[in-house]
């Protein structure tokens, strides 16, 4: 499977003049039968009002945006697509009703401007109609119409992200396609980062309010496993730089999120894993089985043992970012020397996801039975 980020050239008939610089984007990706969808940058940056989008809905959504192609944005328009092209690489029809209604129940508000031109949030749902019909037959269809507040964004819509179909259909959590959608969105730009303070980056992820309240566990089930999917699956990588504000325990406030784009090489790697079977990808990526993407490609942390020497000079962040979010203030070579003694020998064989959870419990104990320094 091809990866591919550079730019799309975009040919513009006469037919196409008036339309958005996304909906002549869709309009290339259609005429070249490219596996791509053009998602109007409005939307990859828009915020849930209300609930968020699961993974299964926001591919669905994506695989309609693509159906529609350059006509997303006329008026009255119904679009028909099969229950076949609809579900992907899922086998059964069960989940289509359910998506569709939550592509119909959904809110999002969306950075738009006004008929004079004024910035504005423009608060809508997705779609504005759907019917679909009863047959459970592969080639039975769906009819959709956009609704009538989106089909405004798309016609003005000048930035967009090119989202290959591939990748998002491979990723499997909802933060982790966000994320994606965000990197295809500034991948191309000079300057290929995004800081947002934490508050916002929660919502533009969807996260559901009262989750993850946690900064250490909003980090290490949204953002740690959103990276090792992108990292494993994307063309690019995505790294994160905490800003921590001042006062006690220096709380995270903000995040800088920077996209890279991988090599050559990387990319025919990637793209071999993209052509793998689903199944044990989750193992490839996590190390837990010989046949994984090398790590210079997915760069995921090495399955190093502890170390052996002062954690001052540890080279792994996720150690010592662990020992700052729950070691109570305690100076951390102190922990570490605790943690050898009670792991022993043992500690020289665990690498990886086993030996974080083992050092984040060993934080907490050892902060339960002390107290905060």
């Amino acid at each position: 499977m091809k990866l591919d980020s550079d730019i799309v050239e975009i040919e513009v008939p006469p037919e196409l003049e008036g339309l958005s610089r996304t909906l002549r984007v869709a309009d290339v990706i259609r005429r070249r039968d490219l596996d791509f969808v053009s998602k109007p940058g409005e939307l990859v940056e828009s915020e849930f009002e209300t609930g968020s989008l699961s993974a299964a809905g926001r591919k669905a959504f994506a695989l309609m945006l693509r159906k529609a192609g350059p006509e997303a944005g006329e008026d009255s328009k119904t679009f028909t697509i099969t229950k076949k092209e609809l579900r992907g690489s899922h086998k059964g029809n069960e989940r289509i009703q359910p998506v569709m209604d939550e592509l119909l129940r959904v809110i999002v508000r969306i950075r738009t401007t006004t008929k004079k031109g004024k910035p504005a949030i423009m608060s809508q749902s997705l779609l504005a109609s759907c019917v679909e019909e009863i047959s459970e037959d592969g080639m039975s269809v769906v009819e959709f119409e956009f609704s009538e507040n989106f089909k405004r964004v798309i016609q003005r819509s000048d930035y967009y992200a090119r989202v290959n179909l591939g990748v998002m259909l491979a990723l499997q959590s909802r933060y982790s396609l966000t994320l994606y959608d965000l990197g295809c969105l500034i991948i191309n730009r000079q300057n290929r980062f995004v800081k947002m303070d934490v508050e916002e980056l929660r919502r533009r992820l969807g996260v559901p309010e009262g989750s993850f309240k946690n900064f250490a566990e909003f980090r290490r089930d949204v953002l740690a496993k959103s990276k090792s999917e992108i990292d494993q699956l994307a063309d690019f990588t995505v790294e994160w730089e905490e800003v921590r504000g001042s006062g006690r325990g220096r709380p995270v406030e903000a995040v800088k999120l920077t996209f890279s784009p991988k090599d050559p090489v990387e990319q025919e790697e990637t793209a071999k894993e993209l052509d793998r079977p689903k199944v044990g990808r989750r193992a490839r990526r996590d190390g837990s089985v010989e046949d994984i993407t090398t790590v210079s490609v997915a760069k995921l942390p090495a399955n190093k043992p502890f170390p052996k020497s002062s954690l001052h000079f540890c080279p792994d962040q996720r150690l010592l970012t662990i020992v700052a979010d729950f070691g109570g203030g305690w100076d951390k070579d102190l922990i570490a020397g605790a943690f050898r003694d009670k792991m022993g020998d043992r500690l020289q064989t665990l690498t990886g996801t086993a030996l974080y959870k083992s050092w984040e419990g060993f934080c907490k104990s050892y902060v339960g039975l002390r107290g905060r320094a």
